[in-house]
């Protein structure tokens, strides 16, 4: 009777590894899910930034002005000669325009500087009632020459030499300076300062401010504006004394930068 209460209580001790094996997998699995949860790592994507977020910027346009006085001028002086033949209109201006550079260069003005810019052949017709063509009345050739003038100080006296020698056309007196180098640099340096006034200025209305430059950019910009002196047609006597006024130029810059901010 002892011998089978023994073996019967001796079987408890071998169930119990069955029972506790399958009950501490549930715990351990249920532990894992814990820790995956996602109401877990919602607090710690909140409070890091996300992955590839674009950095807040502002981009503004600088322009920078510097005025400068000419130091140059660029003419272009001619001669229109009317003939009845064409051989004579010609020789009447080639004996013309040959004066006219001799005055220039007795003026100061190197040949170098005197460019052949125009040479125009114009046949003179008459037409009929019905616009045809009919006979020629004669022809007319136009010479010009486009001259630089690197001593503004003697321009008015040059003027007055060329007409004396029988240029009957000056078609327009360009004042600018041969060389801006110097000015555009003090004009981008205006030009950059103006931007970033205006990115402190449109950084601060946002709550924020500017930490720094992302990019540059240099756009185009005009030539300075040349002062312009036409005159067509006129006699000897008419520029024995011209009056010059050079005027100003401005060179002009204007750069695009974009900045970063926080």
């Amino acid at each position: 009777m002892s011998k089978n209460v023994g073996s019967r209580f001796s079987l408890i001790p071998a169930l119990r590894p069955r029972l506790v094996g399958p009950m501490a997998a549930v715990v351990l699995i249920g532990a894992m899910l814990m820790s995956s949860s996602p109401i877990r790592h919602a607090g710690a994507q909140n409070a890091t930034p996300e992955a590839g977020a674009m950095a807040a910027t502002v981009s503004v346009t600088g322009i920078g002005i510097v005025r400068i006085e000419p130091d140059t001028a660029s003419i272009s002086v001619g001669v229109t000669a009317t003939q009845p033949n064409l051989s004579e209109a010609q020789a009447q201006a080639t004996d013309i325009m040959t004066a006219i550079i001799a005055a220039l260069t007795d003026a100061g003005v190197a040949e170098p500087d005197i460019q052949t810019s125009n040479y125009n052949v114009n046949v003179l017709q008459n037409y009929d009632p019905q616009g045809l063509p009919t006979d020629i009345q004669g022809y007319q050739v136009s010479n010009q020459v486009n001259v630089i003038v690197r001593d503004l100080d003697t321009l008015g006296n040059l003027l007055g030499a060329a007409v004396g020698a029988g240029a009957n056309t000056i078609y327009g007196i360009s004042f600018y300076v041969e060389d801006t180098r110097e000015a555009a640099s003090q004009a981008r340096v205006q030009a950059v300062e103006d931007a970033r006034a205006k990115a402190d200025d449109l950084a601060a209305a946002a709550g924020m401010s500017v930490s720094r430059v992302l990019s540059i950019n240099e756009g185009s910009s005009p030539s300075p504006t040349p002062e312009v002196f036409q005159r067509a047609g006129m006699g000897a006597t008419d520029m024995s004394s011209v009056p010059i006024q050079t005027g100003t130029s401005d060179v002009v810059v204007q750069v695009s930068i974009t900045y970063e901010m926080r």
